[in-house]
């Protein structure tokens, strides 16, 4: 710039927008989708097929970030997996949506548990009727007596509305968060390479039995049934008088980090005995 001369309206108008943008700390989102990641497959796994197993009298036998063995089988303790990650999804998304755009963390994080947990079980349950496969048809199998199109095409039907529901949803919040797609873009696929990255390096901490079956699931129910984020966002842009950006939070990252750590050396180690 020559000297005493200032910056035209156009040039400004560059350096405030690339100012603005600069403000999206992607550490801190990385961070907020690991401590999601870690919180919706401790529900799956745990909270769900782990707490229905001690529930009903019996002993967790193995328990890590996607396998799980129960000392009994019952219906309901293969139910409960999913039905506890539909129940805590559908709750974050009502709570996302009743979130205000200024508390950016809080409702990109309900956003984030919502996509994972939805994502994750109604691609599963389509996926699972289809293949005749997997814990949700077994205890509907069991629970009916027997395969039957009927229940099988129900129970594909209700996931895949489950699916295109979240990502409905998901997309609305990250263009309420971020009007700028491109903004929205940056964050949706950081949010899935860090989470999908996270799930994978807890898995490979399990040394035990179907140790590869641990690794190729815990992706699977992370990263592949996630896919809609390294596309979003989708549809016309929302409007919304958010004018803040996520900024370096070190409160959010080390709280993140210790959710990780301990998900980690817990279900990504792998528990038996309980």
């Amino acid at each position: 710039m020559e000297p005493g001369r200032s910056l035209g309206a156009p040039q400004a108008g560059a350096l405030m927008t690339a100012t603005t943008k600069a403000r999206d700390n992607l550490v801190t989102v990385g961070a907020i989708a690991l401590a999601a990641m870690s919180i919706v497959t401790f529900d799956h796994e745990a909270l769900g097929h782990g707490g229905a197993c001690l529930a009903t009298g019996g002993q967790i036998q193995l328990l890590t970030s996607a396998l799980f063995h129960c000392s009994h089988a019952l219906p309901l303790i293969d139910m409960a997996g999913p039905l506890s990650n539909l129940l805590i999804g559908g709750l974050a998304m009502l709570l996302a949506a009743r979130v205000p755009v200024r508390r950016m963390e809080l409702k990109l994080f309900l956003t984030l548990v919502a996509a994972f947990s939805l994502f994750w079980d109604g691609g599963y349950a389509a996926r699972a009727m289809v293949e005749a496969d997997g814990d949700l048809y077994f205890a509907a199998r069991d629970l009916t007596g027997g395969d039957a199109l009927w229940w099988r095409a129900l129970l594909a039907t209700a996931g895949i509305a489950a699916y295109v529901l979240a990502i409905a949803a998901t997309s609305r919040s990250l263009t309420q968060l971020w009007p700028d797609r491109a903004d929205a873009r940056r964050i949706a696929r950081t949010a899935w390479l860090v989470a999908t990255a996270g799930a994978a390096l807890a898995a490979l901490l399990y040394r035990g039995a179907n140790a590869g079956q641990d690794l190729h699931d815990a992706v699977l129910e992370i990263g592949l049934a996630s896919l809609p984020l390294l596309l979003f966002p989708g549809g016309k842009a929302v409007a919304s008088t958010a004018s803040g950006r996520i900024g370096f939070r070190p409160a959010i990252l080390a709280g993140a980090l210790a959710v990780f750590v301990v998900f980690a050396a817990t279900l990504g180690h792998g528990l038996g005995a309980i």
